[in-house]
């Protein structure tokens, strides 16, 4: 995928860093931008702002109200969100070479944070690409309950998930603003030196993210994502890690051919014979692995053909997401999976992607609204999206840094049909989902487990 140069003015001030593991957005001042008209939004006074030198959540607010847990429905329409923006996301990403993975599910949470502060045509951009129509009380509500479900850390299952603002210690912003995104998304207000020091701050927020996804996301923002008219950035930290909920035996481990695109490969397999969720149809067959117990599952897509991932892809609807997952019956399964681990090297560039995608008037100095966040006078706009993820699988889980199937067991006497093979032995998909919600956590390619 080709990058767009960045713009020599470098007006475009809301840093949009976003990671799988470590998701970012940022807010930066284009103080070339030329006014598109009168405000619609209702004037505010200075009372009403706040700037990072004086603000301070755990000192000066309340501690905001415990919040109701959400209806299934709610629950349901969280992950549904999140998948229909991972499937229109991954449309466009497909064609990029080699291993893939995103966190749909990280992305979403750093833009459901900039679209509480978004205004007017701009909030409505960004409610089309991520799905975000309807009551936005109701919207932030779904994802606080996902965020408070998804924090937790016990023996099988840790994961972690981390939101920061990062602004410029001299900015006024909304005090509503900071509220919201304190209460709702748990993102603290933390001052840094964007105009004098813009390269400690980006230094500081990098070891942020590395620190909150256990070192495996590191130099998320590159050099150029963060200058001296960078006013904020808005960081998601999404950290997973599962054991099984039965384990792979390591002496089972083999050298066996995976038939990569680009020539048979010796691959580590890893093998268990066992009741799993599986389906196929469709030119596809599809499994479904639980981790621990039952919270969260790794989900397996393979073609029927060798080379037929890019049909499947191709293919790829949310509604399909769903299908795969659901539409499943238990079977006795010999299943043979090869060992692999996808950490990209450089955050992947989301700017045309999501222009792409529709969202136009966010990128615009001539059209952003961003007044829900700080003052017209800072020209808020966002600038560039920056995802990195890793994840490795193997005989004991998962571990990925940014998701109902449920494990059956052979009953009392000994199994006498035969198994179901399942070789993954070619390119595949794979998903972490988390199994309540249905939410893809983190969603993935692998054509050669051993590059």
């Amino acid at each position: 995928m080709k990058d767009q140069p960045l713009l020599p003015h470098r007006r475009d001030v809301l840093r949009a860093l976003l990671a799988g593991m470590g998701a970012g957005l940022g807010l930066g001042c284009g103080a070339e931008r030329e006014s598109s008209g009168p405000s619609t939004s209702t004037p505010r006074t200075d009372s009403d702002r706040t700037n990072t030198r004086s603000y301070d959540a755990d000192a000066n607010e309340e501690p905001p109200m415990p919040m109701q847990p959400a209806s299934d429905d709610l629950v349901q329409g969280t992950g549904a969100r999140i998948n229909a923006f991972a499937r229109d996301f991954w449309g466009r990403i497909a064609s990029t070479p080699g291993n893939l993975i995103v966190s749909p599910a990280s992305i979403s949470i750093a833009f459901a944070m900039v679209h509480a502060g978004a205004k007017g045509a701009t909030a409505e951009e960004i409610a089309k690409v991520f799905h975000f129509a309807g009551d936005p009380a109701e919207l932030r509500h779904g994802f606080a309950d996902a965020l408070a479900r998804w924090e937790k850390s016990e023996e099988g299952l840790e994961t972690h998930v981390a939101n920061r603002l990062f602004g410029e210690q001299t900015t006024k912003f909304e005090r509503d603003y900071i509220r919201l995104t304190d209460a709702t998304f748990r993102a603290k207000l933390e001052p840094v030196d964007f105009k004098h020091a813009h390269d400690a701050a980006r230094v500081r927020i990098n070891g942020w993210v590395a620190e909150r996804t256990r070192d495996r996301i590191r130099d998320l923002l590159p050099p150029s994502a963060v200058g001296a008219d960078s006013r904020l950035v808005l960081v998601n930290a999404l950290y997973f890690k599962a054991t099984w909920m039965e384990q792979f035996a390591e002496s089972m481990t083999k050298d066996g051919p995976f038939k990569a695109a680009s020539g048979t490969r010796t691959a580590k397999f890893m093998h268990r014979t066992d009741f799993f969720a599986f389906a196929k149809g469709d030119g596809v067959r599809v499994l479904a692995i639980p981790y621990h117990e039952g919270e969260a599952e790794l989900v397996v897509v393979l073609p029927e053909a060798t080379d037929g991932l890019a049909a499947i892809e191709k293919k790829l609807t949310a509604e399909q997401l769903g299908t795969w997952a659901a539409g499943t019956s238990h079977e006795r399964i010999a299943l043979s999976l090869p060992k692999f681990k996808v950490e990209p090297g450089e955050s992947l560039r989301l700017t045309p992607i999501l222009q792409a995608m529709g969202l136009a008037k966010a990128f615009d100095p001539g059209a952003a609204d961003f007044t829900g966040i700080a003052p017209a006078s800072e020209q808020l706009v966002l600038s560039e999206a920056m995802p990195k993820v890793f994840v490795a699988v193997d005989e004991k889980g998962t571990e990925a840094a940014a998701a109902t199937a449920v494990g059956m067991r052979a009953g009392a006497a000994p199994p006498t049909n035969e198994p179901i093979p399942f070789v993954v032995d070619h390119p595949f998909l794979f998903f972490v989902r988390d199994t309540k919600s249905g939410a893809v956590l983190f969603m993935g390619r692998v054509l050669d487990p051993t590059a």
